[in-house]
């Protein structure tokens, strides 16, 4: 069976990367029987779908958390990362070469389904508390809706705009006016993560609380008006936010566990703590009360001690937590280094080393991970429960229960040269994908066209990538 979690680098991987084929893990395709772009100028549309249909997704699964997994797309796009991850869906921010603007690429591994729509771009309005996108939805069904927070420059209204997939209207172009909690003030708070939950979408910001509304009212087309449910203090003092401290998700996170909302926190970034007096705390929020109980608190001396940390450094701070989807008992730690200056009150994560995944109640370290020795990616992990859909959506080989073998690959994993090559009036550099079928290269005599890769350097001369090319029946030259 497929892990039952994942913790996915944020970052995707495309053709811009020279490390896409730099890793033991085999990618497999992702399945996508429908493809649409939707919200784009008449002129531009056909472009679009276009670059959607050249578009190839994989995945490269790792056995099990803490090991990194990640995303990859080949074609039309120079960058790309994760905004949401919710249940089946996946939500990727990319920028397509030669074209204005962000746009959002949307997967549905039980949908199959692949849309991209631009992100908003009105200038009437403005975002505020935060310019990611979140994921909104019901208590029931499998309908589900994109949000964005933002304001009416003209009148001053606080709104949410969405895009549904299951409606006809262009992205962004349903709106609901809200009406938030008095305790919100825009020039303190913002929100730093997104999560949905029993019918409820959350916006938390982790120095402050968590506001809430109900997914009811934003699947209602009948109201235009969407009234927040209130505002849940955090279990620590609140302070401002302040640019000369470490960002906030080098020691904070929250999310939801299973059955419940948790809150994790890591002293010694705000104020000097002793290193082997840092301390991780986990609380729990009781939905009954909204009233956080503290269910975990773990120093660094102790975590020392626990079976399984063995022989990892001691002179490590804890850093960047994650809270398993799946079990309530782990948190994921990455240990690195750290400075600043305790004078002025400033303390930074610089070079992460270690990712652990920590039995917080049977004290142990389950297992853990060395990280690359670079400082651009590690603080943006999330961990989800996508695999567990993935059965039925990858494209590539899985044995009888579903679990992909290495036996083959079913994407070429060599980065094709860039070599700028004119064939068919097809520009094969702008165009890395293997162009449309047009009927059998060579007649489908795979020796044959090996032959001929290698003279003509067709495929950069990969025979390999050639071959799986060839059998796939489609033109290269």
């Amino acid at each position: 069976m497929f892990p039952s979690e994942v913790v996915l680098e944020r970052r995707v991987r495309t053709d811009a990367d020279e490390d896409l084929a730099a890793t033991n893990l085999p990618l497999f395709i992702l399945k996508c029987k429908d493809r649409k772009a939707e919200g784009y100028a008449a002129a531009k549309l056909e472009i679009y779908n276009q670059r959607l249909e050249d578009m190839v997704i994989g995945v490269r699964l790792a056995d099990e958390p803490p090991a990194v997994s990640y995303l990859a797309i080949r074609g039309s796009a120079s960058f790309a990362d994760i905004v949401a991850v919710d249940k089946t869906v996946i939500v990727i921010r990319l920028d397509i070469p030669g074209e204005t603007g962000l746009s959002y690429l949307i997967y549905d591994a039980v949908a199959l389904s692949l849309r991209m729509i631009p992100a908003p771009e009105d200038h009437s309005w403005a975002y505020v508390l935060s310019s990611r996108v979140s994921v909104a939805r019901p208590c029931s069904g499998t309908d589900y809706a994109l949000v964005h927070t933002g304001r009416v420059v003209d009148g001053g209204e606080d709104s949410l705009f969405l895009w549904r997939p299951s409606s006809s209207s262009p992205p962004w172009s349903k709106k609901r006016k809200c009406s938030f909690p008095g305790l919100i003030d825009w020039s303190v708070n913002q929100s730093n993560m997104e999560f949905s939950f029993n019918g409820h979408t959350y916006w938390a910001d982790l120095l402050c609380g968590v506001f809430y509304c109900s997914c009811n009212t934003l699947f209602d087309d009948n109201s235009s008006v969407v009234k927040f449910g209130g505002f849940i203090r955090l279990p620590v003092k609140p302070v401002r936010h302040n640019r000369r401290t470490a960002r906030l998700a080098s020691y904070r996170t929250m999310g939801v566990v299973r059955d419940s909302i948790r809150f994790v926190s890591i002293d010694g970034f705000q104020d000097y703590v002793e290193l082997k007096d840092r301390t991780v705390t986990v609380w729990k929020l009781l939905g009954h009360d909204q009233h956080w109980e503290e269910e975990h608190k773990l120093s660094l001396e102790t975590l020392w001690g626990f079976e399984g940390f063995g022989d990892l450094p001691k002179d490590l701070t804890p850093m960047y937590p994650l809270l398993s989807m799946e079990d309530t008992d782990i948190v994921y730690l990455v240990l690195g280094e750290c400075g600043g200056n305790p004078l002025k009150r400033r303390f930074f994560p610089s070079t992460p080393r270690f990712l652990l995944a920590v039995d917080m109640t049977n004290k142990i370290v389950r297992s853990s991970v060395p990280l690359e020795d670079e400082d651009h990616w590690f603080s943006s992990l999330v961990s989800c429960g996508f695999s567990l859909h993935l059965q039925k959506a990858l494209d590539g080989p899985c044995d009888d229960e579903g679990i992909p073998t290495k036996k083959k690959h079913p994407i070429p994993l060599k980065k094709p040269r860039m070599k700028k090559l004119v064939r068919g009036g097809r520009n094969v550099a702008e165009s890395p994908i293997p162009m449309k079928k047009r009927g059998k290269c060579h007649g489908g005599n795979v020796a044959e066209a090996s032959i001929h890769m290698k003279k003509r350097k067709c495929h950069g001369g990969n025979v390999a990538e050639a071959t799986i090319h060839m059998k796939n029946k489609r033109m290269c030259c």
